[in-house]
């Protein structure tokens, strides 16, 4: 086994590589890039290894990601990563990628009693016993040349992967848990993922709009679209562009001529076409459907679910550790009052508690808490709580 790795810096040497991958028919991957000024993140290095053979490429200097992306999404090419979730927006912003055939470590890892979320070195440390200095974790991966330190960094991040996915899958076997893990990988990153959201979907995260009407938040809706697709064009921060406040501001007012427009914060920093084409996407809102929440529960339903998600909690965490599993995995605080809430209301229980594992480990102790055939009692032994059938 080398101590240092390639690195790759043209289309032939990158062609040469994606060769022996597919000839191997997995590789571990990870990237580096800066994601601080542009709406797409800017890709500075790729890692990549087979077994324990490291190759770092980097785009900066000239080699294609295409291969890479094309490797990702080969079916036959099993593509091994820790918490990949924004290296699959970069490969998808970039080249629309989507997985076909991906494993992450870190998931895995959360259905074996070793917890969710735990960071690559964290992993290494408790399942391989292998301790990673991480000198380079805020480093600008953007400046060349990169250090030997920089090197070194992005080596250790692929190196260990395969051995880490072998064990891990292993415990995951002995435990019975494969097809959950099977299950949850499907669920994150299947073919039915959205990984890159709608534009249209964009005004959901926009933050203060709780007051606003069903036709200004259509409004709303198709302000946030042009936002995001306004982002992209030019490649910059949504929020770079016009911040949350200035979103909602728009919604609710709803000018009705540029006069109007150029009244408001936004159109004092705005030149003459673009406050046209921000009036156009007002004016075009004003025909569209009206944006409406699903109506609140009533008070006494609200209260009664507040309660009952605080001892749903409850059996989610004590379930799951008994299970040796994570219990964000199971079910958020959210999610668990989301389910309690259609209980109450005598509707089917939908989202990920009502089918599945998630179902048989805690979904139907969650339907029997709410209807009363369940209860929880105070223990002075861990976990100090145990369910008593009523």
């Amino acid at each position: 086994m080398s101590t240092s790795a390639p690195v790759i810096r043209t289309q032939a040497e990158m062609t040469e590589l994606a060769d022996l991958i597919r000839a191997a028919g997995s590789f571990a991957l990870d990237f580096e890039f800066l994601w601080e000024r542009t709406y797409r993140p800017i890709p500075c290095l790729a890692q990549i290894a087979i077994e324990d053979d490291v190759w770092i490429i980097d785009p900066i200097e000239g080699a294609p990601l295409d291969e890479i992306s094309a490797l990702v999404a080969d079916p036959a090419v099993l593509t091994i990563m820790h918490a990949p979730s924004a290296d699959l927006m970069l490969l998808a912003m970039h080249f629309g990628t989507r997985p076909a055939n991906l494993v992450d470590v870190q998931l895995i890892a959360g259905f074996v009693g070793i917890g969710a979320g735990q960071s690559l070195g964290t992993l290494l440390d408790r399942v391989l016993r292998i301790r990673l200095a991480k000198t380079e974790s805020f480093s600008d991966w953007s400046k060349r040349p990169l250090t030997k330190a920089q090197l070194g960094y992005g080596r250790e991040d692929v190196l260990h992967l395969f051995d880490l996915y072998r064990e891990l899958t292993a415990r995951a076997d002995r435990m019975g848990r494969g097809g959950w893990v099977a299950e949850e990988h499907e669920r994150r990153y299947g073919p039915d993922v959205k990984i890159l959201s709608d534009p249209l979907d964009a005004w959901r995260k926009v933050k203060g709009q709780g007051r606003l009407n069903g036709r200004e938040r259509a409004v709303l809706q198709h302000l946030a679209a042009w936002r995001e697709d306004e982002a992209a064009r030019r490649d910059r921060p949504t929020g770079w562009l016009m911040q949350d406040r200035a979103l909602v501001d728009l919604a609710r007012r709803r000018p009705k001529d540029v006069r109007a427009l150029e009244a408001t914060r936004v159109g004092e920093r705005m030149r003459p076409h673009e406050l046209e084409r921000l009036l156009q996407v007002v004016q075009g809102a004003e025909s569209a459907p009206e944006v409406t929440l699903p109506p609140a529960p009533p008070p006494e339903v609200a209260d009664r679910v507040e309660v009952l998600g605080s001892l749903g909690q409850l059996i989610v965490s004590t379930r799951a550790a008994a299970s040796q599993l994570a219990s964000q995995l199971v079910a958020t605080r959210g999610e668990i009052e989301s389910f309690m809430t259609d209980v109450v209301l005598s509707r089917p229980p939908s989202g990920q508690l009502s089918t599945g594992w998630r179902r048989e480990l805690a979904g139907d102790a969650l339907i029997a808490l709410a209807e009363g055939r369940l209860a929880l009692r105070p223990t002075t032994a861990p976990p100090y709580v145990e369910e008593v059938p009523v």
